[in-house]
């Protein structure tokens, strides 16, 4: 038994055919045609992706600078008009003591 086999040169002959067929057959006018309507698919969904990155990324841009302007005015303004949060834990009583079984 030798390197070379007789399946390896099946083989090896199969894909000589194959590639002399394959690109007589990638060459016809419907495998042009099929290459045409795959790119102006592909060429359509870019232009819709495209649109709706344009959308979202001006959407973001109006958040952006509502947020800076937001923060100029807080910045701007006098502390007098600050929110005051009131501490709840310190206006509330002491706790209740609880009576133990042995208590009266």
């Amino acid at each position: 038994m030798g390197i070379w086999k007789w399946s390896h040169a099946g083989i090896f002959v199969g894909g000589m055919v194959f590639a002399t067929k394959g690109i007589e057959a990638l060459k016809s006018k419907a495998a042009h045609k099929a290459y045409v309507n795959a790119t102006a698919f592909g060429l359509r969904c870019r232009d819709e992706v495209m649109e709706s990155v344009t959308s979202v990324r001006e959407g973001c841009e109006d958040i952006y600078a509502e947020a800076v302007e937001l923060n100029e005015e807080r910045a701007n303004a006098p502390e007098a008009e600050a929110v005051v949060i009131e501490d709840k834990s310190k206006a509330a009583g002491p706790a209740k003591k609880t009576a133990k079984k042995g208590d009266k």
